[in-house]
C-alpha cells in the first residue's frame, strides 16, 4: 500500500507551493490526483504533469479508482501526495475506505454563494458541510498554505462568523 504522506483540499491541485514545498517538506515523489471529471481529460492531465517537477510521478484518477489504489491490500509502496479540488471528494474517500488522519486546505476560490474562511480560501454551505463532516470523522481538517506557516484549525474558524465573497466579476 501506498502511505499517504499528504491529502490537500486546493482547487489548482499542482502549483509552484505544492511542488516545491510539500512534495520536499514529506518526501514525497508521488502525486495523486483525485477528482472524477480529470479523470476523462487527458489534456489536462498532461498539464498537470508538465506542473510537476521532474522526475515525479503524477497519476489522475477518480474516486472509486483512487480509493482501490490507496486501499490498504494494494500492494504498491512509496509514499504519495494527494490532492483533491474539493472538500466533498476528501469525504468521499473517507467514505470509500481511504484511512487518513489529517486533511491539509490550501485555496478554494470564492463564487456566488461562498463565505471567505481564511486568505485564500472561501467556501460554500456544502463545502463547509463537508468539512465538518470529514472533521465529524475523527480527521484533524486544518487550513495550511506552505509548511513554513502556523496551522490554523479549520473547526475554530467554522464556529466564527464569515464575510461573504463577492462574486467575480461583482467588484
Amino acid at each position: 500500500m501506498s502511505r499517504i504522506a499528504l491529502v490537500r483540499v486546493d482547487d489548482r491541485l499542482i502549483h509552484g507551493q505544492v511542488v516545491i514545498k510539500w512534495l520536499g517538506r514529506v518526501g514525497s515523489g508521488e502525486i495523486l490526483i483525485v477528482d472524477d471529471e480529470l479523470q476523462h481529460d487527458r489534456f489536462m492531465q498532461s498539464v498537470l504533469r508538465l506542473a510537476a517537477p521532474p522526475g515525479s510521478r503524477v497519476e489522475v484518477l477518480g474516486v472509486q479508482a483512487a480509493a482501490e489504489r490507496l486501499a490498504p491490500q494494494a500492494t504498491r509502496e512509496g509514499s504519495v501526495i494527494v490532492l483533491v479540488r474539493s472538500p466533498e471528494t476528501a469525504l468521499e474517500l473517507l467514505e470509500h475506505g481511504v484511512a487518513f488522519s489529517e486533511l491539509n486546505i490550501g485555496g478554494l476560490a470564492g463564487g456566488p454563494d461562498a463565505v471567505r474562511l481564511f486568505k485564500s480560501v472561501s467556501a460554500t454551505e456544502r463545502q463547509m458541510a463537508a468539512l465538518r463532516a470529514v472533521g465529524d470523522r475523527g480527521v484533524r481538517v486544518y487550513y495550511q498554505m506552505v509548511p513554513e506557516e502556523r496551522p490554523i484549525e479549520v473547526s475554530e474558524v467554522l464556529r466564527t462568523r464569515h464575510q461573504r465573497v463577492p462574486a467575480e466579476g461583482s467588484l
